[in-house]
C-alpha cells in the first residue's frame, strides 16, 4: 500500500462524508488487501468508548488480516499558540498547540491512518455555512498534520496502541482475546464489517 496515497484518499473520503453535514461522522476504515470495510463509530468521549472500539478495530483488523486501519473524527480543538521550529506539534483534542492565532476552540476533522510502522495524521478546520452552520469546506491546519513512529505516537492516539499485536500462540488464549471473539458477535460490529461497495448500495 502507498501510504501518501492512501492518506490522501482517506481525507478525500472523510470531506466528502461531512460536506453538507451539521457535524463530521465518526467512522473507522479497515484497509485489508482486497477491500476496506467501514465501522460507524457511535462514540469516543470516554476512556471506555475508546478501550472497547480499540478492541473492536484491532478484532476488524485481525479478522480480514488487514495491514492498515483508519479513523475519522471530529473534534472540538483548542489552538493555543504556534510551535517553534524546534518543537513537535502534538495533535490533542480539546487542547492543542498548532495554528497561528489564539481565537479559542474551533471545530476540527482528524483523519488518522495507522499502519504497523507508522501513524499519518491529518488535521483540517470545519468551514460552516454561517447560516444554517453546515459544513462547506475545510481547511488544513499544517502543526497537526504529522507522520509519527508507532512508537512515539502522541498520547491521544494510545487507545489504538494494541492495534497491531500478535495474536497468542495457539493453546495460549488470553480474556482479552475470547473478549476480542465476542466483539466480533456485536450486531453494530457483524454489520459494518463488510466492503464499502457493498454498504453504498444500501
Amino acid at each position: 500500500m502507498n501510504q501518501s496515497m492512501a492518506i490522501d484518499d482517506l481525507v478525500s473520503v472523510a470531506q466528502a462524508e461531512a460536506m453538507g453535514e451539521l457535524d463530521a461522522p465518526m467512522m473507522a476504515i479497515v484497509l485489508s488487501s482486497e477491500q476496506s470495510y467501514d465501522l460507524p463509530i457511535n462514540s469516543l468521549e470516554t476512556d471506555a468508548d475508546k478501550a472497547r472500539w480499540g478492541l473492536i478495530l484491532r478484532a476488524a483488523r485481525e479478522h480480514v488480516e488487514a495491514d492498515a486501519v483508519a479513523v475519522l473524527y471530529p473534534a472540538w480543538t483548542t489552538i493555543r499558540r504556534k510551535p517553534t521550529d524546534a518543537e513537535t506539534p502534538q495533535a490533542q483534542e480539546e487542547d492543542d498547540d498548532g495554528a497561528d492565532d489564539d481565537n479559542g476552540p474551533i471545530d476540527t476533522l482528524f483523519v488518522q491512518l495507522h499502519t504497523r510502522d507508522r501513524i499519518y495524521w491529518r488535521g483540517f478546520e470545519q468551514i460552516r455555512d454561517p447560516k444554517h452552520q453546515r459544513i462547506i469546506g475545510f481547511r488544513r491546519i499544517k502543526a497537526l498534520s504529522t507522520d509519527y513512529d508507532r512508537d512515539s505516537a502522541p498520547s491521544v492516539a494510545a487507545w489504538l496502541s494494541t492495534l497491531f499485536e500478535p495474536l497468542p500462540d495457539e493453546g495460549e488464549e488470553t480474556d482479552i482475546d475470547r473478549e476480542l471473539a465476542d466483539l466480533l458477535e456485536e450486531p453494530e460490529v457483524s454489520a459494518a464489517l463488510y466492503p464499502r461497495q457493498m454498504r453504498a448500495l444500501h
